[in-house]
C-alpha cells in the first residue's frame, strides 16, 4: 500500500473525566531510575456498583503498585489497566474499523473518490457503499474520517468501585513510575594556593514518563534500593531547561538507610524536559594534596584532592554520589583540572578526587630478583621476592610520595627501606621524601605463599 495522508474531519473531543487532579500539584518522591508519584484525586460516587477511569496517568506507570487510600466508604472490586495508543495514521485506520470514511484514487487527470464503512485494513482498504458494492483498494492517495476513533494518548486504569455512599470521595493516588530519575553533578574550584576549594553541586531531574507535572513538590532519594523487578530505561534523551538559582539549599533528611532531599520550592516538570537545580553551596572546604604511586589505579604517580566531610573543614552534608569537575582559580581566570566520580559520601566521610596524573612525577618499578627457599607443611611453594621502586621529581620543591605496593598470598617483609605501614591485608604504604629535581628509591624483600 502507498503512503497516504490521514485528514482528520473533526478535532480530538476532549475524553470523560472520571477521576479529577485536585489543583494542588503532585508529591514526586524520585530515586535514581523510578519515581513514586502522589496526588490527590476526587471521585463522584453512588451508592452500589460504580465505574471510573481513572486518567492522565505516565506512560511509564507500574500498574500494581497502584494504591489508592480513599476518605470515606469505598472499595475497589477490579482494576483494569488501559494501555496508551499512537496516533498514527495506520492505527486510526484499525480503530475506525466499521465507520464512514471517504478514499480518494488518482486515476488518470481526474481523481476519483469513495465513500462507505471501513471493513477491514489488513493489506488493503475494504470499503463498502450504502448500496451494498464493495471496493478494494490498494492505490489511494487520501482518506478522511468523519469522525476520530476512540485512543488513548496516556494510559488510564479503569476500575469497578462498590459505594455505601453518595457524593463526592477525595482520597491519596499513589503509583510508582519509570522514566523519572535524578543525579548529582558537583564543580570544586580550588584556590590559588591549593589549600581549600568552593564547591557547589547541581542535580538534574529526568522526565521521560509522558506526562507533565505541574506544581509538583520535589523530594529527591540518594541510596541504593533493591529492586526485584528491572527497571525501565528511558529511550528518550531529554533536553536540559536549567531553572534559576534557588535562595536556599536543599536539606538532607534521614530516610530508612537512605537520604532524601526536598526541594524548598514547588516546580513544574514537563514531559521529555531535564531540569537542573541547584543543590549545594560550599564556599571554603579545607583541603589537602597528595601525591600517590599505586600501580593498582595507575602506572604513573597521579595527585589525589583529600578533604573530611564535616562541618569543621566547611562542609557536613550528605553527599549524592555522582561527577565531580575540578578547577583552579588562577590570576587568568579558571582553569579546568579534571574530574572524578564521588561514592555516596555521609558525614564524617574522608573523600579522594583523582583528577589526573602528575606530570613531573615518575616512577619505575623492578622486581629484582624473585627465589624459591622453600615449601611448607603442606607442599606449597614459599617465595622470596625483592623489589626496587624508583622515584623521579622534575619538581622545583620537595615532594612526598605516596607509594602503594599490593602484596599477594600469605607474606611477610623480611626488610624495606624506608619504614612502611601496614593498611591492610594486602597492602602496605611507604611515605618517602623526594627532593626537588631529584630521585629517591624504596626497596624491599618479602617473603609470601598462596
Amino acid at each position: 500500500m502507498k503512503r497516504f495522508a490521514v485528514v482528520l474531519v473533526v478535532l480530538l473531543a476532549a475524553s470523560v473525566e472520571g477521576a479529577h487532579q485536585q489543583p494542588l500539584g503532585p508529591n514526586l518522591t524520585i530515586y535514581s531510575d523510578l519515581a513514586l508519584v502522589e496526588e490527590l484525586r476526587t471521585l463522584r460516587v453512588s451508592p452500589g456498583g460504580n465505574e471510573y477511569v481513572v486518567e492522565n496517568l505516565p506512560k511509564s506507570v507500574l500498574p500494581d503498585s497502584v494504591l489508592f487510600r480513599p476518605i470515606g466508604e469505598i472499595q475497589i472490586i477490579e482494576q483494569e489497566f488501559l494501555p496508551a495508543q499512537e496516533l498514527t495514521g495506520w492505527q486510526l485506520l484499525q480503530n475506525s474499523v466499521g465507520q464512514q470514511i471517504e478514499v480518494t484514487v488518482a486515476r488518470g487527470l481526474v481523481p476519483k473518490t469513495y465513500r462507505g464503512t471501513l471493513l477491514s485494513v489488513e493489506d488493503s482498504i475494504v470499503l463498502q457503499e450504502v448500496t451494498g458494492r464493495i471496493h478494494i483498494i490498494k492505490d489511494l492517495t487520501d482518506i478522511s474520517l468523519d469522525q476520530l476513533s476512540e485512543y488513548r494518548k496516556t494510559p488510564a486504569l479503569r476500575w469497578r468501585i462498590q459505594s455505601d455512599i453518595s457524593g463526592e470521595v477525595s482520597g491519596r493516588l499513589s503509583y510508582l513510575t519509570a522514566g523519572l530519575s535524578w543525579s548529582a553533578s558537583y564543580t570544586a574550584i580550588l584556590n590559588d594556593a591549593e589549600t581549600q576549594m568552593r564547591l557547589t553541586s547541581w542535580v538534574t531531574v529526568h522526565n521521560t514518563s509522558g506526562r507533565d507535572y505541574a506544581n509538583a513538590q520535589l523530594t529527591l532519594v540518594a541510596g541504593e534500593l533493591r529492586r526485584v523487578t528491572p527497571a525501565v530505561t528511558p529511550s528518550l534523551a531529554p533536553q536540559a531547561v536549567p531553572l534559576a538559582e534557588r535562595g536556599k539549599d536543599m536539606e538532607p533528611q534521614p530516610l530508612f538507610e537512605y537520604y532524601e532531599y526536598r526541594l524548598p520550592q514547588r516546580t513544574t516538570l514537563k514531559d521529555k524536559q531535564a531540569l537542573q537545580l541547584t543543590f549545594l553551596h560550599a564556599n571554603a572546604v579545607t583541603v589537602s594534596k597528595h601525591y600517590v604511586y599505586d600501580t593498582a589505579i595507575y602506572p604513573t604517580p597521579h595527585v589525589e584532592i583529600r578533604f573530611a566531610n564535616e562541618k569543621a573543614h566547611g562542609l557536613g552534608v550528605a553527599l549524592p554520589a555522582g561527577a565531580v569537575r575540578l578547577y583552579k582559580e588562577t590570576a587568568d581566570g579558571l582553569r579546568f583540572l579534571g574530574e572524578d566520580l564521588l561514592g555516596h559520601a555521609p558525614v564524617g566521610e574522608r573523600i579522594a578526587l583523582t583528577p589526573g596524573r602528575a606530570f613531573d612525577l615518575k616512577a619505575e618499578r623492578v622486581l629484582k630478583d624473585r627465589q624459591l627457599v622453600g615449601r611448607d607443611e603442606l607442599g606449597r611453594e614459599l617465595y622470596r621476592d625483592s623489589y626496587e621502586i624508583t622515584l623521579h621529581n622534575q619538581k622545583e620543591t620537595d615532594v612526598i610520595i605516596e607509594v602503594k605496593e599490593r602484596l599477594q598470598g600469605i607474606w611477610r617483609i623480611i626488610s624495606a627501606e624506608p619504614n612502611y605501614e601496614k593498611l591492610d591485608a594486602s597492602t602496605v604504604l611507604f611515605r618517602v621524601l623526594v627532593k626537588a629535581r631529584g630521585m629517591s628509591r624504596v626497596t624491599y624483600t618479602v617473603e609470601w605463599r598462596y
